[in-house]
Order: structure tokens, then C-alpha cells, then sequence
């Protein structure tokens, strides 16, 4: 079922090829430095590579922002995200795959009674901003550098021509391998925590995790939509908008696929991030945005006159329209899957404000007479649990959405086998595997009391609190291991 339900997030695949190969490529095609079938080829291969080897570092975002946790959740997220952009691409103007993903996770945040992640939420949609800003900018630059390289170049035409289709086909594969490791999270991100591809240990040598597997079947839905449909955007990012010249499409690619690069790379943000230097970060940017963006910059380089801002215009509104329409949509069919086809769309929460909760509560330091209305009690869905804290006017947001989660009941129980038959053990350090032996057979029913059991393994103990943004990137690295113990140990109470 698994492979029936992740149809819809190969549909969102193949939109994506449909759509951004034309942000990568289609400058090149429509100047006719290159070929279409030599671009979809090139396009095919470093997409994928991206994807698999690079692909989890976006991720991480966008599942804070909402983690669809049933299988029928996240084919119906992928279903009215591929659904937006199919409506919008058969008119021919790019959007976005990372605003559609994004607006349809809020719609099932909204159906399943869930809390939105506004700081993630602020991150990505702030990060799209600052990437066409960026994209722009670095364009502009380039331009202004090439400008006058060109100019006095005594190079003959023929031979400019031949540099140009060279530079375009090592660029185009740099700009698609960013692609492949930025976006591969909107196609398939949601059906991670649903997943069940076991990690891969070829040889000793050679080791594939279960997310890389996942990755590799949505990349290669992207390359049937970059073989099948991708030729029409192409025109429009390519010609329609602005007319570029083969020195201007060659600048606009290498905008971005740089900038792509940037908000993509975890090899690039750790060394960022020991040197002590500023992070950018990681998080499925809009590669429709990022093109366009760069096309805008070289035509205001250029005095802005040759710019098509009816063309902008509509590209725009589908950047605005993109995620509300994303979001209704898939708030729609989550209703028919639900209660039409009786398919499970989410996982039955329970939040229970007991007196082991209360205690937690208070020894995180926070003030229990906000709890007055809901002591004693238990809920369904986090939305009820907020209202009735944000009543009482006493704690902030960040507090209320942490005394939530301390309430979330999951019923847990220590089995080291179970992490051995799904192949994630290489993920853990021997210490970290010592620390999980000692616990088997142990039985939880909040996640931090498991958590605290592993914390008296040094190397199990998060950082309470952060101080530095080495300590928090080590938080988010562990944060993820621990989210593969708890999806290993969780215990169905249907069959105990």
C-alpha cells in the first residue's frame, strides 16, 4: 500500500520536472545553446544525484513545520500540492514547488487540529524573499563583471560561442544538482516519517539509508517530467519574461544554481558554521523565484526596459496564489479521503495534563496556575489545548507549544531489534547502542521520559538551552536520532 500511496508524491515529482528544469535549462534552450534533449539529460542525471546524496538537509525545515504522520496524510498533501502546480503549469507559468508543499502541510496542520510551526513557517517563506533578492543581486554582479570582460575580449565570435555552450552545460549540471538537493524535500519530504525503506549496508562499504532510497524513486519521477512536459515552461522562463542573450543566460544559471547551492548544502552550512561565520538556512527555496529573480537583476543591469512586467506580473500572483490555493485543496480532500473513502489521514493524538505532566511542567520552570483549566483533562488535538492556555493570558506562544508537547502521550517500549531489522543502527554510536541495550524492555508513555533515560549517556544529552549556533545544530542533529528511536519503539495499543 505504501507504493500506491506514494503515487501521489511521484505525481508532485514529475510536476516538478514538468516546472523547474525550465528554471534551470530554459535560458540555455530558448537562446539555443543547447539542445532540449541534451539539457533534460544533463538535468536528469545531476538531479538525481543531488537528490539522493544531498537531499536531507532541507528536509529537516519543512518537517518542523508540520509532520504528517499517516500514510493516507501524506499522499493527500502531495495530491493537492501536484494538483496546484499541474492547474497552474498548463497556462504556462512556473511556480513554485516549495510554496505549493508548503501551503498544502498548513492545510492538513488546519484539518488534523494541529499547531502551525510559525518560526519555521517565518524561516522558509523569509528565505524565499532573500533568495530572489540574493539571486537578483548576484546576477546583477556577475553581469556587471562580464560586461566589460566581453567588451574587450579579441576572442572571435565562434570561439565565444563554443566557451558559452561549455560554461552553460557545467553550470546547468552544478544548477541541477542543487535542484535535485533543494527541492527533492517538497517532493517526497512528507512521506519520511511514514516510510518503510530499512538503511542499506552494501558491502560494508557502501551504506543507503531508507530517506536516500525514497529520494531516489522521487528523483526519478522528476525525470519523467523533465522528458514530458518541461518544454513549455521553458519558454516562458526563457524567452516570455525577458530576452536574454546566450552571455545573459549563462549569468542568469549561474545566479542560480549558486543560490540554489546556498540554501541547499549541509557540507557548506557545518563549515559556516565552525569557522563562526553567519549560516544560511537550510530550506526548500523556490527554484522559480531564484530564476526569476536573477533574470529581473540582469534586466534592471540593463536599464529595465526590455523587461516583460506583464509576464512578471502573472508569475507573481501564481507565487501568491500557489500555497492559499495548495491549502484548500488539500484541507478538501483530506475531508473526502477521511470520511469518503474512510482512509486514515492522521494519527489519533492524546495529551493528558496529569500529575507526571504537571510536574514536568513546573520543573521546566514554567507557571502551573496557567493550568487551571486544563488540569486533570485530556485532549485530541493541540488547536483545543492552545485555546484554552491562551485564555488564561499568562504563558507566550513558545511556551504554550512546549507545555503541549510535554502533555503528548505516545506510548513507547525500548526494543533494540526493532532498530536492528530496519538497518539504523549504523546511525547510533556504539556508546549510543550500549545506552539502548540497557533500556530494553523499558516502557514510556511520554517522550521525555525516554529522552532522560538516554541523557544519562553524555552523548544522548542535548544542549538545555542553546547558547550558540554549534549547540543548536547539534541539537537538530540528535533531535533527528532521536526521532528514529521513537518511530522505531512506538507501540500500537490495538495489538498490546
Amino acid at each position: 500500500m505504501f507504493f500506491f500511496y506514494l503515487l501521489s508524491g511521484l505525481f508532485l515529482g514529475w510536476s516538478l520536472g514538468a516546472n523547474d528544469t525550465g528554471n534551470i535549462f530554459g535560458a540555455a534552450v530558448e537562446t539555443h545553446m543547447l539542445k532540449f534533449k541534451k539539457a533534460a539529460l544533463i538535468a536528469a542525471i545531476f538531479i538525481t544525484l543531488g537528490a539522493v546524496f544531498e537531499g536531507s538537509g532541507p528536509s529537516g525545515t519543512l518537517g518542523r513545520l508540520g509532520s504528517v504522520d499517516a500514510l493516507g496524510g501524506a499522499f493527500t498533501v502531495s495530491l493537492a500540492a501536484a494538483i496546484t502546480i499541474t492547474l497552474i503549469v498548463r497556462v504556462g507559468i512556473p511556480v513554485s514547488t516549495s510554496q505549493t508543499i508548503v501551503g498544502a502541510i498548513i492545510g492538513w496542520n488546519m484539518f488534523s487540529g494541529r499547531l502551525t510551526d510559525y518560526r519555521s513557517l517565518i524561516t522558509i517563506a523569509s528565505s524565499w524573499v532573500m533568495a530572489f533578492v540574493l539571486s537578483g543581486s548576484i546576477a546583477a554582479l556577475l553581469f556587471h563583471i562580464a560586461k566589460p570582460i566581453v567588451n574587450r575580449s579579441k576572442s572571435h565570435l565562434l570561439e565565444q560561442d563554443v566557451f558559452v555552450r561549455y560554461a552553460l552545460v557545467v553550470v546547468g549540471a552544478f544548477g541541477a544538482y542543487s535542484l535535485g538537493a533543494n527541492n527533492i524535500a517538497n517532493v517526497v519530504g512528507v512521506f519520511v516519517p511514514v516510510s518503510p525503506f530499512k538503511d542499506l549496508n552494501l558491502g560494508g562499504l557502501i551504506s543507503i539509508t531508507g530517506v536516500q532510497q525514497l529520494y531516489l524513486l522521487g528523483a526519478l519521477s522528476i525525470v519523467v517530467g523533465i522528458y514530458t512536459y518541461s518544454h513549455k515552461v521553458m519558454r516562458t522562463v526563457g524567452k516570455d519574461l525577458f530576452h536574454l542573450s546566450p552571455i545573459t543566460a549563462l549569468i542568469a544559471l549561474s545566479a542560480e544554481a549558486i543560490v540554489l547551492f546556498l540554501f541547499a548544502s549541509r557540507g557548506l552550512y557545518n563549515v559556516l558554521l565552525s569557522l563562526g561565520l553567519p549560516t544560511i538556512p537550510l530550506v526548500p527555496v523556490s527554484s522559480t523565484q531564484v530564476i526569476v529573480g536573477a533574470v529581473v537583476g540582469i534586466g534592471l543591469s540593463k536599464g529595465g526596459k526590455n523587461i516583460r512586467y506583464n509576464i512578471l506580473a502573472r508569475i507573481s500572483f501564481a507565487w501568491v496564489a500557489a500555497p492559499v490555493l495548495a491549502a484548500l485543496i488539500s484541507f478538501t480532500l483530506l475531508f473526502i479521503i477521511q470520511n469518503v473513502f474512510e482512509q486514515k489521514v492522521q494519527q489519533e493524538a492524546h495529551y493528558i495534563f496529569d500529575r507526571k505532566s504537571i510536574t514536568k511542567i513546573a520543573e521546566e520552570g514554567y507557571d502551573t496556575t496557567a493550568l487551571s483549566t486544563v488540569n486533570g483533562r485530556s485532549f485530541r488535538a493541540e488547536r483545543d489545548i492552545y485555546r484554552e492556555l491562551a485564555d488564561q493570558d499568562k504563558l507566550d506562544r513558545e511556551q504554550m507549544l512546549r507545555i503541549i508537547k510535554l502533555a503528548e502521550v505516545h506510548h513507547l517500549k525500548v526494543d533494540p531489534a526493532k532498530l536492528q531489522a530496519s538497518g539504523m543502527v549504523a546511525r547510533f554510536s556504539e556508546r549510543q547502542l550500549q545506552r539502548i541495550d540497557e533500556l530494553n524492555g523499558r516502557s514510556y508513555r511520554h517522550k521525555w521520559q525516554l529522552m532522560a533515560d538516554l541523557a544519562k549517556e553524555e552523548e544522548f544529552a542535548l544542549f538545555n538551552p542553546p547558547r550558540s549556533e554549534v549547540q543548536k545544530n547539534y541539537n537538530r542533529v540528535l533531535e533527528g536520532k532521536l526521532d528514529l528511536l521513537f518511530r522505531a519503539f512506538v507501540v500500537d495499543d490495538k495489538k498490546e
